[in-house]
């Protein structure tokens, strides 16, 4: 019986608690691996924590339909570029290199209207691939399924 536990626990150690839902995007032409978040848990945890994010590697952010979207910073040990885009996977706003809050007031990232994506990306990544307002991008299958329900 105990080493039946013991098996699970090592089993909770190492598998993840839930898989994570990748997209191969295409950004300017470059494929990125971005992890899907389109809950409101997954959203309001984002990256917050980690302390590195990989080159060709970022956080896709699914809304609901008639969301504005609002990013802050707090809690992040990382700065980030962020990305929002249309529903069409049209690139409507860009904040580059967005510093990490330590404590508030933290700025608040706000989009100009209601969108349904932000992409999270390593800083400089929009400078380096040249993206400007109005790019297209390849989001995978994404805009072509239903928003998320909440």
């Amino acid at each position: 019986m105990l080493a039946r536990w013991i098996m699970v626990l090592c089993l909770g150690m190492v598998l993840p608690l839930q898989a994570q839902t990748l997209v191969q995007a295409r950004l300017a032409g470059q494929s990125y691996q971005l992890e899907l978040v389109a809950d409101p848990d997954s959203r309001r945890q984002g990256l917050m924590g980690r302390s590195e994010l990989a080159p060709g590697t970022g956080m896709l952010f699914d809304f609901p339909e008639g969301t504005r979207p609002a990013i802050w910073m707090r809690n992040m040990r990382i700065s980030l570029d962020l990305l929002f885009v249309d529903e069409n996977a049209r690139l409507v706003q860009i904040f580059a290199e967005v510093p990490p809050c330590d404590a508030p007031p933290c700025a608040i990232y706000e989009a100009e209207r209601a969108l349904r994506f932000v992409i999270e990306v390593p800083p400089g990544t929009a400078a380096q691939l040249g993206l400007q307002t109005g790019d297209q991008l390849d989001l995978a299958d994404r805009p072509s399924l239903p928003p998320p329900r909440y």
